[in-house]
C-alpha cells in the first residue's frame, strides 16, 4: 500500500537558459537541424545573420554572437576572430568582413555611450596625475577610476600642517579595510610644531613603515615611542633629525636604525643628544650623507667606526667638539669624502684650526666654510701639497661665510685664493661664494676683479652672497 503521506514527485518543466531570438524550437521541429553537429565551413548565411550583437555589459572589447542555436563551434569561430584580428582577410568573404566591421563600429559607439568617462586610456590619465601637484582632494570625487588612481598620489607625499595633521592621523588609523599608510613615501612633519604628540607620531610612523622611504621629524614630540615605530621601517632611506630640540640617546637611536640597511641620508638632532652607548653602535652599511649635531664629543669621534661608503660630512651646532676629534674623524673618511661643510658656530674650534682640512681630504669637490675657523693659510703651498700620482685636485666649488664678528674680515683676501690658482693648487676651482661681510663687495677692487675674471675663464664666477 502505497505512503499517501510521502510527498508526490514534481517533474519541473525545461527551463531553457540560452535566448530564443528567431523561434529556435519552431526551428528545430521543422527540421532545419543542428549546426553543431555539421562540419561545414562557417559561412555568413550559417551563423552571422541568425546572429544578434551581444549587450554591452563588460568593457571588454567581443564579437561573440549571439548563436540561434544551443550549441556554437567555438574553435571555428575562434579562428575567424583571430584571423580578422591579424588583419588576414583574404580567404574571409568580403561580406563577412564588412559586417565584422559593422559589429565592431556598433560596438565602440556603444562603448562610449555607456562609459563616456573611459574613452581617454586610463594610462594617460595616469600620466597627467603624476605631473599635477599632489594636494588636489577633489580629484577624488571625480569617478571611482580617479579615486583608484589619485589615492596613491595623493598619499605618497603628504602636505601636513597643523590644520590637517589630526585629520591624516584618523585617516591612517580608522581605515581598516583600507590601508592608505601603505602608499606614503615621503613623510615630512617639520611644520608640525605644537600639534602632535608622541603617541601621533608613532602611529604615523607605524602605519606607514612599510614603504617609507623619507622621514623628517618635527621638531617636538619625538621622543621613545617613535624611535620604537622607526625601528619597524626597514625601507627607509632618508631620516632627518636635524630638526628635534628634545633629548635623544644616542644608544636608542642606533638601536632604531639597526634594521635600515638601505639607510643613505642621516641627520642627529641639532639640540641635545646623550653620546652614551655607542661602543658597540652599526651603522648603516650604506650611509652616503651624515650631519652630526648636539652633544656629540670627542670621544664619541674618535672612537666611532664609520663606513667607509661617506661622501658628504657636516658638522653644525656641536658645541663641545674640538679640532683634534675633527681630525681624527677625517682620518678614517676623508679619502672618500666629496662634500664637506662645517657650520658656525662652533665654540671649541680655535680660529685657524681648521686650517689642515685639504690635508685629511684631498678628494673634495665642494668646501663650505666659516672664515672663523680659517686663515689665508688654509690655500697656502705647505698645506696643498701635490696629490699622488700628479694628479690634479678635483675642488671646484667653495662657499665662504662669516659670523661678522670684529677682525674676521681681513682674515681672508682675494689675493690668497689668486695665487693658489695662478701657482696651480687649485687646477679646478670654478666657483667661489663669499659672504658681503669679508669686504669683497667693492666690486671696483682690482683683486676682486682679477679673482672674478679668472673664474668666468675657467667657466665659473664669483658670487656675493648678502645674507
Amino acid at each position: 500500500m502505497a505512503n499517501k503521506r510521502r510527498p508526490k514527485k514534481t517533474k519541473p518543466p525545461y527551463r531553457r537558459y540560452g535566448p530564443d531570438l528567431h523561434g529556435l524550437n519552431s526551428m528545430r521541429k521543422e527540421g532545419e537541424g543542428d549546426y553543431a553537429n555539421s562540419d561545414d565551413e562557417i559561412t555568413l548565411d550559417s551563423l552571422i545573420k541568425k546572429s544578434k550583437p551581444v549587450e554591452l555589459k563588460q568593457e571588454r572589447m567581443t564579437l561573440w554572437p549571439v548563436s540561434q542555436f544551443e550549441k556554437v563551434d567555438v574553435l571555428k569561430f575562434a579562428i575567424l576572430c583571430e584571423t580578422i584580428r591579424r588583419g588576414d582577410t583574404s580567404s574571409i568573404p568580403q561580406d563577412l568582413r564588412l559586417l565584422f566591421k559593422d559589429q565592431q563600429r556598433q560596438y565602440q559607439q556603444q562603448l562610449q555611450q555607456r562609459f563616456p568617462e573611459m574613452v581617454f586610456p586610463l594610462e594617460l590619465w595616469i600620466l597627467i596625475l603624476n605631473f599635477l601637484p599632489a594636494s588636489q582632494p577633489e580629484l577624488l570625487t571625480v569617478c571611482r577610476a580617479f579615486f583608484q588612481i589619485y589615492v596613491p598620489i595623493l598619499y605618497a607625499d603628504p602636505q601636513l600642517n597643523a590644520h590637517n595633521f589630526f585629520p591624516f592621523v584618523e585617516s591612517l588609523t580608522n581605515s581598516r579595510k583600507r590601508q592608505y599608510g601603505f602608499f606614503v613615501h615621503r613623510l615630512d612633519l617639520s611644520p608640525i610644531i605644537q600639534s602632535g604628540k608622541n603617541s601621533y607620531v608613532s602611529k604615523v610612523l607605524r602605519r606607514c613603515s612599510t614603504n617609507l622611504r623619507t622621514f623628517v621629524a618635527p621638531q617636538t614630540s619625538f621622543g621613545y615611542a617613535p624611535l620604537v615605530s622607526l625601528h619597524g621601517c626597514t625601507n627607509i632611506r632618508v631620516l632627518d633629525l636635524s630638526l628635534v630640540s628634545e633629548t635623544v640617546k644616542l644608544k636608542e637611536l642606533f638601536h632604531a636604525i639597526e634594521n635600515a640597511m638601505h639607510l643613505t641620508h642621516l641627520s642627529f638632532p641639532r639640540s641635545s643628544i646623550q653620546c652614551e652607548g655607542y661602543e658597540d653602535a652599526k651603522w648603516p652599511p650604506g650611509l652616503q650623507y651624515l650631519r652630526l649635531s648636539g652633544g656629540i664629543t670627542d670621544e664619541f669621534l674618535i672612537n666611532s667606526k664609520l663606513p667607509s661608503s661617506i661622501t658628504k660630512l657636516e658638522f653644525a651646532h656641536c658645541p663641545i667638539v674640538s679640532e683634534f676629534a675633527i681630525y681624527n674623524f677625517l682620518s678614517k673618511c676623508g679619502d672618500s669624502l666629496q662634500t664637506l661643510s662645517i657650520q658656525y658656530p662652533m665654540p671649541n674650534l680655535k680660529h685657524n684650526g681648521m686650517d689642515f682640512l685639504f690635508t685629511y681630504c684631498p678628494n673634495l669637490l665642494t668646501l663650505q666654510i666659516p672664515v672663523d675657523y680659517v686663515t689665508r693659510f688654509l690655500f697656502a703651498d705647505s698645506l696643498l701639497p701635490l696629490l699622488p700620482n700628479n694628479l690634479q685636485r678635483p675642488i671646484h666649488t667653495i662657499y665662504i661665510e662669516s659670523s661678522g664678528a670684529l677682525g674676521q674680515s681681513s682674515k681672508l683676501h682675494p689675493d690668497d685664493l689668486i695665487l693658489a690658482i695662478y701657482e696651480d693648487r687649485l687646477p679646478c676651482l670654478k666657483w667661489v661664494s663669499v659672504t658681503s661681510k669679508l669686504g669683497w663687495v667693492n666690486l671696483a677692487s682690482e683683486d676682486t676683479q682679477v679673482l672674478a675674471g679668472e673664474l668666468e675663464e675657467r667657466g665659473g664666477g664669483l658670487f656675493l652672497n648678502h645674507h
